[in-house]
């Protein structure tokens, strides 16, 4: 690949310049009056990350198409890109409730990203790619013992079913037999949390992941900040109203995504495009850190409830 610094027509970099960038501007956020204005933009702000995930998902590098190694790396480039797009839509429909879900998905989809190119190894890939069909094999096995029990009749479902689970298999390079004696509880023999800490963001994954999880699986919490209304009573009345969105999963997401970006084009063409990525991503890094120092002055006289 030509070296992206010496080269203005590279298609990567020109991609990167035609990218809007929202100004972060003290004078501008003096006059908001509220987290509406905020969350306009925040959002912006999040369009760009997402239009350099966009990009980067869809540099190739050196080849026309991916392996199956480099394709799960590059897959979830992709999914980066979407779940950001899915953040942006409950955001901007003011859905705070699964706001939250679709921000914990863009960081275990970032931590899969950096920590697969870290590692990178045929072997680490394949821990990933079988620990993802656990549950096909197994459901396989299941249809294969039911048919067994009817004395080899196969229903029209479950010819269709395995059908979909083999042609699955096939294009991953597996077979069923590969995941015999397959054990491993977390892909690389790390949960998500010890992957975050091994990219260094283990503190991160406290309120990026841990708290959002409650939006996923309906606990507790989830339930008594979005889905209830008490006086402190210990007495509740059902809210069907959605949770306003914070800014802060915002630029939170964006944040991260930046990672992801810079090691993924790193992984694909290494420094010659990756180094003159990086002043774009270091600016929207810039204006992501000055946008929160002037959120937190707004919030700092604020008090509970009436934050916003």
């Amino acid at each position: 690949m030509s070296n992206a610094s010496d080269d203005e027509d590279h298609p990567v970099l020109n991609a990167f310049k035609e990218i809007e960038k929202p100004s972060v501007n003290n004078e501008d956020i003096a006059e908001f009056t509220d987290e509406d204005d905020f969350n306009r933009l925040g959002v912006s702000l999040l369009i760009e990350a997402g239009c350099y995930v966009c990009i980067a998902a869809s540099t190739l590098g050196e080849h026309e198409k991916w392996d199956r190694d480099s394709a799960a790396i590059g897959g979830n480039m992709v999914r980066l890109y979407k779940m950001i797009s899915g953040l942006l839509d409950q955001t901007t429909q003011r859905r705070r409730d699964t706001s939250f879900i679709f921000a914990r998905l863009v960081f275990e989809t970032v931590v899969t990203i950096r920590y697969l190119i870290k590692h990178f190894s045929p072997d680490l890939v394949a821990s990933y790619v079988k620990s993802s069909f656990k549950h096909e094999a197994k459901l396989r096995r299941k249809m294969e013992q039911n048919i067994a029990a009817r004395g080899g009749v196969v229903l029209p479902i479950e010819d269709r079913m395995m059908k979909s689970i083999d042609r699955a298999f096939t294009r991953a390079g597996l077979d069923l037999s590969d995941l015999k004696g397959f054990r491993e509880r977390n892909w690389g023999g790390r949960n998500l949390y010890e992957k975050a800490d091994d990219l260094g963001m283990g503190d991160a994954y406290l309120g990026a992941f841990s708290g959002p999880s409650q939006a996923i699986h309906g606990a507790w919490g989830d339930i008594y900040s979005h889905c209830l209304q008490t006086d402190g009573d210990q007495l509740f009345s059902p809210n069907i109203e959605w949770g306003y969105p914070r800014p802060q999963l915002i630029t939170a997401s964006a944040n991260l995504s930046l990672f992801a970006v810079d090691d993924y084009l790193g992984f694909v063409s290494g420094p010659d495009l990756q180094e003159p990525v990086q002043e774009h991503l270091s600016h929207l890094a810039n204006r992501l850190n000055a946008f929160d120092q002037a959120h937190e002055r707004y919030l700092a006289p604020k008090k509970w409830p009436r934050i916003r």
